[in-house]
């Protein structure tokens, strides 16, 4: 029992340290001698999933919910696989049955925290569009995880540049200003929109953005890296 709770102690602590191919060594040994632990056929799935074994993966987050059926994590786990997959019904088909499990514990009201890992899985979805170029599928799921919770500025954020590089500058400047409204020291946000303003050809607006972050952070590289530009360019 000591070795088995060994392994899993230090298998739990290379995962958390993103040290996946010792996290995965370890937790496959682990499973050779009991083959009863959902969250570490989960974290196998993780593991298998983000180095691009998609079929290990499947198996993996099908093992987790055959150990456990309700287990949520796994469940939006094995959703977002079969959108990379693009076995888009599938994952409908999980994410509505983690509504409906929350649902029947909350009324009619989604659990805070199952909202939460909703609208992160849909960033991810989101984030692995806006790396390939796909901005207006990337869009759609970061609009889909600022519905579920429109208080994750990071994600606004990362709306507002699909929104920059699809040239809907009058937009991506709304939702910056949104999130600077809400949040006045989120140097990144108001960096990002000088950005756009200056893509807009709005240079005189970027510059005052940039010295506004100055300010208040008088070594902050990018501002003074894009105000260089700005003078360079004028």
């Amino acid at each position: 029992m000591d070795e088995i709770r060994n392994l899993f102690t230090e298998g739990k602590r290379a995962y958390q340290l993103h040290q996946y191919d010792k996290a995965n060594r370890i937790f496959l040994q682990l499973v050779e001698k009991t083959p009863f632990f959902a969250d570490v056929f989960n974290m196998l799935g993780v593991i298998n999933h983000n180095s691009g074994q998609f079929n290990d993966a499947l198996k993996f987050f099908e093992q987790a919910l055959k150990i456990n059926p309700k287990y949520t994590e796994a469940l939006l786990n094995l959703a977002v696989l079969y959108n990379d997959l693009g076995e888009y019904k599938k994952a409908r088909k999980l994410y509505s049955k983690v509504q409906a499990k929350s649902r029947e514990h909350k009324g009619s009201k989604m659990d805070p925290f199952i909202r939460a890992k909703i609208a992160n899985k849909h960033a991810e979805v989101g984030d692995i569009y806006e790396g390939i170029g796909f901005y207006k599928d990337a869009i759609t799921e970061y609009s889909k995880a600022l519905k579920l919770a429109p208080t994750f500025h990071d994600i606004r954020c990362k709306l507002a540049i699909c929104l920059r590089e699809q040239r809907n500058f009058s937009e991506a400047i709304k939702e910056f200003r949104r999130v600077i409204k809400t949040n006045p020291k989120y140097h990144y946000a108001q960096i990002q929109l000088g950005v756009t303003q200056y893509a807009a050809g709005k240079t005189k607006d970027a510059v005052k953005q940039w010295n506004l972050v100055l300010k208040k952070v008088p070594d902050h590289e990018g501002a003074k890296m894009y105000l260089r530009l700005a003078q360079g360019a004028a």
